[in-house]
């Protein structure tokens, strides 16, 4: 077939095809409010509807991947120490996981979960350890109580909905510790015009969450372009007036988590079919990690959740 004539089906069928091209993968990114007010419980529901409309292939969250221990010892050392007592004691059983594994999760019963949760626990993956976990205690039908977190309001359910069997946590804590130490003592450094400003787009951060929530826009509001860079600027305090050794410190090891997860993210794809993801990633976090992947893979096409 000559060349002209593939170009010209090809646009007739929504898209340029090259020959030996691979289908293009396509990112969702939706910044996340990690936790909300009692007020707010259920904001994450018009963004449950809203992935499922987007029919992702896979879902990825700001789980620590699987084995991070550094992420576990910062956050969640209790976890931590679950995981290293139950990879000690831990009895593989391939065929029982390949089971459940391969098994619908509306099939599967409260023992079941309780047996996919301890394996996820003994190979470190937090994300599906807590999945199974929750799955364990409420099952895995449609209905549930907004509690206003991340986790069971809006990942597990779309877990649940989607029928899908596995997270994929991308998050990553290599040297990030002392991150928020430095991060307080620069902020308590910095110049009185420094703090103004950072304290002002606190402030209408807020005002912007209480006035978005009664009319069921709370998602919207954090995804807003401006909302995502904002949370971004206080995470690694990029304004003027901010500056010393603390400073320089706390930027970098923001920067290089976000690097980090970018990378992980990447993995995920090259490993997978999936045409089109989603990532569940703290508000903070949108904007550095699709710049990050848009450097290092300009290829990619990233969606951010207020584009849908």
């Amino acid at each position: 077939m000559k060349p002209l004539l593939i170009l010209v089906i090809s646009c007739l069928f929504g898209g340029v095809w090259m020959p030996g091209s691979a289908q293009q993968q396509e990112l969702l990114i939706l910044g996340d409010m990690h936790q909300t007010p009692g007020i707010a419980k259920r904001a994450y529901q018009p963004m449950v509807k809203k992935v499922m409309n987007y029919g992702p292939d896979i879902i990825m969250s700001e789980h620590a991947s699987p084995g991070d221990t550094a992420a576990m010892g910062e956050w969640h050392s209790r976890y931590k120490a679950a995981y290293l007592a139950k990879q000690k004691e831990y009895e593989f059983d391939a065929d029982k996981i390949t089971r459940l594994k391969s098994t619908p999760n509306v099939d599967l019963s409260s023992e079941d979960f309780a047996d996919l949760q301890e394996y996820y626990l003994s190979i470190g993956d937090q994300a599906n350890t807590w999945m199974y976990g929750y799955f364990k205690k409420h099952g895995a039908t449609k209905r549930f109580k907004p509690v206003g977190n991340q986790n069971p309001d809006l990942t597990f359910q779309l877990m649940r909905k989607l029928g899908y069997k596995e997270i994929y946590g991308v998050d990553s804590h290599e040297g990030y510790a002392g991150y928020w130490p430095a991060w307080q003592r620069a902020n308590a450094a910095g110049t009185p015009e420094a703090q103004k400003a950072m304290k002002k787009a606190l402030r209408k951060d807020t005002w912007g969450s209480i006035f978005s929530t009664p009319f069921g826009n709370l998602g919207k509001y954090i995804n807003k372009p401006q909302t995502l860079d904002a949370y971004y600027r206080v995470n690694s305090l990029r304004y003027a007036g901010f500056s010393g050794e603390d400073y320089d410190i706390q930027q970098k090891k923001w920067d290089d988590r976000n690097v980090k997860m970018a990378e992980n993210i990447l993995a995920v794809l090259d490993n997978s079919k999936a045409e089109k993801s989603v990532l569940i990633v703290g508000a903070g976090h949108a904007k550095a990690v699709r710049e990050e992947l848009q450097r290092l893979r300009p290829g990619l096409k990233i969606v951010m959740y207020n584009d849908l």
